[in-house]
């Protein structure tokens, strides 16, 4: 097992999805039956594959890590979509729209941080260096 990642609970983006999860859930409960079992289901389902992907990628070696981050990150452009639905079918106002929004906004900037990071030269010369101490 890889000793550079971090526990998921250790992980400040997983805690935020996880409380988004919490609040979208109860927001659901709310939608028209049909919309439960449709944008509803959606919804619930992105998030909780967000949350895999984050934690696929925490757990992959430097250069395997983006690959899931990006997708994550996509997931949560999806969310932003189908938030902006809900609002504008009516079945959450707008304070509960803005809410989740924050959230997701926050995911984001943390998810394109940490992409940036992975990509950065830093890391490839962090890596650089690892390779020649190995060789040595």
């Amino acid at each position: 097992m890889n000793d550079n990642y971090l526990s998921s609970n250790e992980i400040p983006i997983i805690k935020k999805l996880y409380d988004l999860y919490l609040l979208t859930h109860k927001t659901i409960a709310i939608f028209p039956k049909h919309e439960r079992y449709s944008l509803g289901e959606k919804i619930e389902t992105n998030i909780l594959e967000a949350i895999e992907l984050i934690i696929f990628g925490n757990t992959q070696p430097k250069n395997f890590k983006d690959t899931y981050l990006l997708k994550a990150s996509a997931k949560i452009e999806v969310l932003k979509i189908f938030f902006r639905l809900a609002m504008d079918n009516g079945f959450i106002n707008e304070t509960q729209y803005f809410k989740t929004i924050n959230f997701l906004q926050e995911i984001s900037k943390m998810l394109g941080g940490w992409i940036k990071y992975l990509r950065s030269d830093f890391v490839r010369y962090e890596d650089k260096d690892n390779s020649k101490k190995t060789k040595e």
